[in-house]
């Protein structure tokens, strides 16, 4: 049997021009940290999110990315 795992990833992403390693080295380190934890990485999910906004305010969603995980248990 599997459990999985759902790990939210960087939500914005700023990087020196023509550094866009950097950005990828962000998302390698949280693979990176879950796999010396005993996780296996899965895949990678979009989801959006729209909280309750307050009094005249228009709902606006938020877009996350989140780093799926998996190991036998």
């Amino acid at each position: 049997m599997k459990q999985y795992k759902a790990v939210a990833g960087p939500k914005s992403i700023n990087v020196a021009k023509g550094n866009t390693q950097a950005a990828f080295d962000l998302f390698a380190d949280i693979i990176n940290k879950e796999a010396a934890n005993g996780w296996t990485y899965h895949s990678m999910e979009s989801i959006s999110v729209t909280e309750k906004p307050g009094c005249l305010q228009q709902p606006v969603p938020i877009y996350y990315y989140m780093l799926i995980f998996e190991k036998e248990i």
